[in-house]
Formats: structure tokens, C-alpha cells, sequence
């Protein structure tokens, strides 16, 4: 007994000493699990793809270099010169404004022509397109950028909802450890019962008290209680362990800080209409619906006509020397519009109707997914309400086995009573507490469930 009893308390000391709330279990295993940081790489990625998509923004710059000799001496329709050297050098830089649209281009053109003819050319031009129909406002060049961000919102709401999901499947570990423990402890106090009555038993025996079957009933009781105690341990050893290497920790601090019978308030505000503006589900569905109507914007604009505001402004020299031809400068200015349409349309006309229709299946989905989690938050709410009724009722049937075991113990103890039927009330005690604590396990798991679904288990 005295043995017992130290084990019981070494139990109690170890858990309070090391062991961890459930707050401290969330922290230690978004610090330490792989799963969290692949979900933070993945969302790098996203990011590093959508400055990729502004890329077409970049200054393309360009260089052209020729050199043409000819030998004109034996063709009669050139008469200006006989032997020439031509020598010519281009220099662009390009680039592309996405909030407009337009293409801006700056170009620098040197040529030197030499031997019958000396003379030097400088020019310089600055050419503007403008789009006015088609890509106006550079509503197509944005496409990539604008999808890329929704998809940001959308990877880091998808994020949350994965990271809930995990987070719910180990605390529901949590939990089993802590019906665990409770359980080994309610063996562990059947088992010392068992051993005090064996005892008691066997000097009754010696006494010539109680007949031989007495003592053979408590040493099968105790046999028993011994056996489930070495369950116990079993389960609670091995789900240590499995949570330690979960969370990178020491096995003897896989212990959990629990209150099994904790009752707790749900929300009483309208879960329909909490969900509808809240649920994270729908809202990755309602960005999947701003990334088709983005796309139907540009589809709707590629069925336009390409027309274009051209603007250049030139300025040129020529002369003898280099540094004249720069000096001495004429300008020139021009404007045009140009305008292209496809016949037909068939692409565009194509794409848009296909959005469309994918826009209506989005409606019908996300409907779809309102009953579902509508349905399962009240199903769980519901769940949860009675499991707590049950809570009470375990709780009414524990007082009641006690007092049962006390009357048994009571009249066995005054010679009216049979050793089965002690045995057998405090067998029924031990799984009124069991119950009582299985009760209480699945109504965390259900309070847990709830709270995923509806998105408050993770903020």
C-alpha cells in the first residue's frame, strides 16, 4: 500500500512540475514542427513569383553595331562615290508602363560615312505609344500582377485554414493525454482499493472470519485492477512518447496541464450570419471569384480594337565632324493614331463566355460550402451542449456508485453482505469514473471541433 501510494504521488508531483498548458503545447509546436515552416516557405514563393510579373516593366536596352565597305567603282548608277565606309551604331532603351499601358522608347543613332564621302550624323528620338482601346489603362499588362496578389490573400487565408487543421488534429492529442493521465490515475486508485480489501480479506481469512472464495474474489479483483493499471500506463507511456517526438521534448515532459472538465460558453450570437461574413472558407471562395472577374475584365478588353497614340519627337545634325553634328541639331515632331481589329474574336469572345460560367458554378460552390459548414458547426454546437447534459448525469451516477460501494463495504463489514457484491460496486464506481472521464474527453474534442469550424481556434 505504502508503495502505492508513493507511486500516486510521484505521479501528481511529475505532472505539476512539468507539466504544459495548452497554450504552451500550440507555442511549442508552431516552434519546433516543419509542417509550419513549409507553409511559410510556400507563401515566400508566392510572394517571390509576383514581383517575377512586374518584370515586363524592366528597361530593355538595346545595341546595334554595323559596318558596311563598298566598292561602287564598276556600278555606272552611283556617281556620288566610287569607295565608301559606312560605320553605325544604335542605342535604345525600352520600356513598358503598366498603369498605362503605353511604351516609352529613347534612341540614339551615330553614323559616320567615310573615304569619298566624309560626314557624320547624330540622332536622337523619343517615341511614346499610348493605347486607347485595347490595354487601355494597361489593364492587360496588370493581369499577371493583380492575379498574383489575389493569390497572395488567398495562399495566406489557405494558410490559416491548414495551420487550424493541424493545430486541431495535435491538440486532440493533447486532450488524449490528458484523458490519459486521468485514467491511469483512476486505476491507480482502483488498484490500491483492490490491494487494501485484499489485505483486509486475507486477515479476515486468518481469523476464520470469511471463507477461502473471499479471499480467492479479492485476489481476482485485484488481479484485475492490475491489469487495467498496466493498460494504462501502456496507453499513456506510448502517447508520450508520441507527443514528445512531436514536439522535439524530453518524454518525461510530455505531460499536459489540463482541466478535463472544464465547461466551456459557446457564442450565442447568429452562426448563420456569423459564418456568412467570417468564415474563412468562403472568403478564399470569394477571392477565387475576384481572380475570374479580373480575368473577365481583360478578356472583355482583348475584344477590342487596338488603337494607338503615337507620339516622337526627333532630333538630328549632320556635318563633317562628330561635335557639330551634335552642336547643330533640327528637330522633328510627328503624331499618329493606329488602329488594328481582328475579325471575328472568336478567343476573346470564347474566354468570356467560359468565365462567365465559371462565375456561376463559384456562386453555386460557395453555397455548397455555407450548408456544409453550416451543418457541421451546428451539429458540433449541438454535440457539445449534449455531452455537457451527459457531463452532469456521469457526475450524478459517480455520487451514486460511491454510496452504493459504502452500503456493500458497510454490510459485508456486518456479516449481511457477499464479497462479489463489494467487488462488484466498486468495479462499477471505477467505470462511472471512467465514464465520467471519457464523457469529458470527447466533449474537449468536440469543443475543439467547434471552434475549427468556425474559425476561432486559431486567430
Amino acid at each position: 500500500m505504502k508503495r502505492t501510494l508513493l507511486t500516486i504521488l510521484s505521479l501528481l508531483i511529475s505532472f505539476y512540475t512539468q507539466a504544459m498548458s495548452e497554450l504552451e503545447f500550440v507555442e511549442r509546436l508552431q516552434n519546433t514542427h516543419p509542417f509550419f515552416e513549409q507553409l511559410d516557405l510556400s507563401l515566400q514563393i508566392k510572394q517571390v513569383e509576383k514581383q517575377g510579373t512586374v518584370a515586363g516593366q524592366d528597361w530593355v536596352v538595346g545595341v546595334d553595331a554595323k559596318h558596311k565597305n563598298e566598292d561602287t567603282e564598276h556600278i555606272s548608277s552611283i556617281t556620288s562615290y566610287n569607295d565608301l565606309t559606312t560605320t553605325t551604331l544604335d542605342v535604345s532603351a525600352t520600356k513598358k508602363l503598366f498603369d498605362s499601358g503605353s511604351d516609352v522608347t529613347l534612341k540614339h543613332t551615330w553614323k559616320e560615312k567615310n573615304k569619298d564621302i566624309n560626314t557624320t550624323r547624330n540622332k536622337f528620338s523619343l517615341d511614346y505609344t499610348y493605347p486607347l482601346l485595347l490595354n487601355k489603362g494597361g489593364i492587360n499588362d496588370r493581369l499577371d500582377t493583380d492575379l498574383a496578389s489575389i493569390d497572395i490573400q488567398t495562399s495566406l487565408l489557405d494558410k490559416q485554414e491548414q495551420v487550424e487543421n493541424f493545430i486541431l488534429e495535435k491538440l486532440k492529442k493533447f486532450v488524449d493525454l490528458a484523458y490519459a493521465q486521468e485514467r491511469q490515475l483512476i486505476n491507480e486508485q482502483r488498484l490500491r482499493l483492490a490491494d487494501q480489501e485484499l489485505k483486509l480479506v486475507k486477515n479476515k481469512f486468518a481469523a476464520s472470519v470469511v471463507d477461502r472464495v473471499d479471499v480467492l474474489l479479492q485476489e481476482d479483483a485485484y488481479q484485475s485492477a492490475k491489469q487495467q493499471r498496466l493498460q494504462a500506463q501502456q496507453d499513456l507511456l506510448l502517447l508520450r512518447h508520441e507527443i514528445a517526438i512531436i514536439l522535439d521534448i524530453d518524454v518525461n515532459k510530455a505531460v499536459a496541464e489540463f482541466d478535463l472538465y472544464k465547461p466551456y460558453k459557446l457564442s450565442g450570437n447568429n452562426l448563420k450570419q456569423y459564418l456568412l461574413l467570417n468564415a474563412r472558407v468562403l472568403k478564399i471562395t470569394d477571392l477565387n471569384k475576384n481572380t475570374l472577374q479580373r480575368q473577365l475584365k481583360s478578356f472583355k478588353n482583348e475584344s477590342q480594337a487596338q488603337l494607338d497614340l503615337s507620339l516622337g519627337l526627333v532630333s538630328e545634325g549632320e556635318s563633317v565632324n562628330h561635335s557639330d553634328s551634335l552642336n547643330n541639331q533640327s528637330p522633328t515632331w510627328n503624331i499618329g493614331l493606329g488602329l488594328s481589329y481582328p475579325i471575328g474574336g472568336t478567343k476573346s469572345k470564347s474566354n468570356v463566355e467560359k468565365t462567365q460560367i465559371k462565375l456561376t458554378q463559384l456562386r453555386a460552390k460557395k453555397q455548397e460550402q455555407f450548408l456544409n459548414i453550416h451543418t457541421q458547426a451546428t451539429l458540433f454546437k449541438e454535440k457539445t451542449k449534449l455531452l455537457l447534459q451527459m457531463l452532469a448525469s456521469n457526475k450524478v451516477q459517480i455520487n451514486i456508485a460511491k454510496s452504493r460501494t459504502a452500503e456493500e463495504r458497510d454490510r459485508y463489514t456486518n456479516g449481511n453482505g457477499e464479497a462479489s457484491f463489494v467487488i462488484s460496486a466498486q468495479n462499477n464506481e471505477q467505470n462511472a469514473q471512467l465514464g465520467y472521464a471519457q464523457t469529458a474527453q470527447k466533449y474537449q474534442k468536440s469543443v475543439l471541433e467547434y471552434k475549427a469550424t468556425v474559425d476561432q481556434l486559431v486567430q
